[in-house]
């Protein structure tokens, strides 16, 4: 009994598909090994001196080492984001607007984090006045919570493309909207942690994601959709 082989173009896509499983499972682990067993940030109400003893703090996110772990975690995450907007926006079709709007919400998201002072801040703690900490402190935080609404566009673009072509289980679809929906929504009191719930579900999401394209991958891809 012959078997056909499969195309190069086929072998590729299988590719595509392992390598973002691959970039988004990483990007969790890599993170996940920034922010295990860091230094516990003050709340915002608290005072000046605060902000500057946890600058200080070898265990901080901003620390030297944290730092480079987080920021390969993102790259990895930038791979992550492109490499599953090809796949979507062939999934997609024409006009693959969805696909596109996910990949500039992900690579946004992306700069937004990278925007605050935080690790600045750590590097000259010793010399740093208390008041320039809260600065630091509060800056780094807002530009965290605009970075979230960049990531619930990701994630909504993303499942909307999910559900409406059924590339991947409608499930998986609806938790990426619920969960973007959420992170947008929590931009409104940016100060309150509410917004941790939809934002632990989009790296869940993450995960059962690319535990999926593996297995899609374990057992072949002709057609995404």
């Amino acid at each position: 009994m012959s078997t056909t082989a499969p195309t190069s173009d086929t072998v590729a896509w299988r590719r595509l598909c392992r390598v973002t499983a691959v970039a988004g499972l990483g990007s969790v682990i890599l993170l996940f090994v920034a922010l295990v067993g860091t230094h516990a940030e003050p709340p915002f109400n608290a005072p000046a001196d605060e902000f500057l003893t946890h600058y200080r703090a070898p265990n901080t996110v901003a620390s030297d080492f944290r730092s480079f772990v987080f920021t390969v975690a993102l790259v990895t995450f930038a791979w992550f984001v492109v490499a599953l907007a090809i796949l979507l926006r062939r999934a997609e079709g024409e006009p693959p607007w969805r696909s596109s709007i996910a990949a500039v919400s992900g690579v946004l998201f992306l700069s937004l984090v990278q925007s605050g002072n935080e690790v600045a801040a750590t590097f000259r703690a010793d010399d740093l006045d208390p008041q320039i900490a809260r600065y630091a402190f509060d800056e780094s935080q807002a530009a965290f919570a605009n970075a979230r609404v960049a990531l619930g566009s990701f994630a909504a673009c993303c499942g909307w493309v999910i559900v409406s072509t059924r590339f991947l289980p409608r499930w998986l679809g609806w938790l990426a909207i619920a969960s973007g929906v959420g992170l947008a929504l929590g931009r409104i009191s940016w100060s309150n942690y509410m917004w941790l719930l939809p934002y632990l579900m989009f790296w869940l999401w993450v995960l059962a994601l690319s535990g999926l394209l593996l297995r899609r991958n374990d057992h072949g891809l002709d057609q995404p959709s």
